[in-house]
Formats: structure tokens, C-alpha cells, sequence
């Protein structure tokens, strides 16, 4: 998975994302996400609908480790 594969699962997922930026290489990646989307949910409930598009992809050993930096735009 590279990072343009990553972005393209992300869009697909989430309405309105105004800034997603995917940093990293192999099967580490940072991601930072600024959405409409993740307005009044908690940073926790975030990172678990985040996580979900990568289960898979973390159980199979394709992606290893992911760091998130979600948030709304009102907390940028």
C-alpha cells in the first residue's frame, strides 16, 4: 500500500475532508485528516472509524503501524 492508495481509501470513506496529508513509506504511515466528518465525535471514535478501513490491511501485515492526527475543522 502506498500513499496514494491510502488517501483514495480515505476519500472514498469520509465526506468532506479538507486536508489529508499521508507521510511515510514500507508499511508505516502517518496520516493527518481534517474533516466536517469528525465534527462532535470524540478523538477516540475517530480513530476507531479510521482504524477500520485499515484492519485488514494491519491483520494481513501489510500495513504495520499508523499514526493519526484527526480533526475537525473548528480545531484547527
Amino acid at each position: 500500500m502506498d500513499n496514494n492508495q491510502i488517501q483514495e481509501l480515505i476519500r472514498s470513506f469520509l465526506d468532506d475532508v479538507s486536508v489529508l496529508t499521508v507521510s511515510g513509506q514500507d508499511c508505516n504511515f502517518s496520516i493527518k485528516i481534517v474533516s466536517k466528518d469528525f465534527t462532535n465525535i470524540s478523538i477516540l471514535e475517530r480513530h476507531k472509524t479510521i482504524m477500520k478501513l485499515f484492519s485488514d490491511l494491519l491483520q494481513s501485515g501489510e500495513l504495520h503501524a499508523i499514526s493519526l492526527d484527526l480533526k475537525a475543522p473548528s480545531e484547527i
